[in-house]
């Protein structure tokens, strides 16, 4: 599992009642591989995309407990469409709810500069640039069409800030909840001093409570290991 620490974060939650209590750890394995950032999509699918669904399918296959995220659609329908297979019994998984997919599009877009309708786009797979996903990974890859199963869940762990727009498309879009990281430090900082990470987010007053998404913050540590916790970044 070397190589696949290595490009899997890891995200963790800390709670401690006393000094002398020990510290609860939610360790929470998903994907955060950003789509064409660095190197092209067949590059990162050559270098690591790939084998980091082989080994999850793998890996969760050898024991029930095991649950992992994944968020990045594009990669895994490559996968899919080229790597996987009939061996690896990936619906089984996603029927069990050890792989879930999350939020469904292409990618977790960005929130500053994009287009509505290029989100809306991306969620749904009907983007000229990606003309193979169709109508969505829920609607393309047979492993979740068959499996009966949809995303309940936005995640949103590394867009550069956060915009009332995502919130209420999320929101309207049918997800059950929504988890964004990136936002003003100092902002962040009184929001995790109040115990306020957690809210319901209400993004446009026109549409009121159709809109409306209970919105989890994540703490200073963001989808990365504390340092002075005991736990290996390798």
């Amino acid at each position: 599992m070397t190589f696949l620490a290595r490009v899997v974060s890891l995200l963790c939650f800390f709670f401690s009642c006393g000094e002398n209590e020990p510290i609860q750890t939610f360790v929470i394995p998903h994907s955060h591989m950003d789509v064409g950032w660095v190197y092209t999509i067949q590059e990162s699918m050559h270098a690591y995309a790939a084998n980091v669904y082989t080994t999850v399918t793998e890996e969760l296959s050898k024991a029930p407990e095991r649950r992992f995220i994944a968020v990045e659609q594009e990669f895994f329908r490559l996968w899919w469409d080229t790597v996987w297979s009939p061996f690896i019994q990936v619906r089984q998984l996603v029927r069990e709810g050890r792989l879930e997919f999350i939020i469904g599009g292409q990618v977790m877009h960005d929130e500053a500069v994009t287009d509505l309708n290029d989100e809306i786009l991306q969620m749904t797979g009907t983007n000229t640039h990606f003309p193979r996903v169709g109508g969505g990974v829920r609607d393309t890859v047979s492993c979740m069409k068959h499996s009966g199963v949809r995303p309940q869940f936005s995640w949103h762990v590394d867009p550069f800030g956060a915009s009332a727009t995502t919130p209420v498309l999320f929101a309207l879009a049918g997800f059950n909840a929504h988890l964004i990281s990136r936002i003003d430090y100092d902002l962040k900082d009184s929001m995790q001093k109040s115990k306020n990470l957690q809210f319901v987010w209400r993004g446009s007053p026109s549409l009121k409570e159709k809109q409306q998404i209970f919105t989890h913050t994540m703490d200073q540590f963001s989808y990365c290991t504390p340092s002075h916790l005991p736990f290996s970044n390798r």
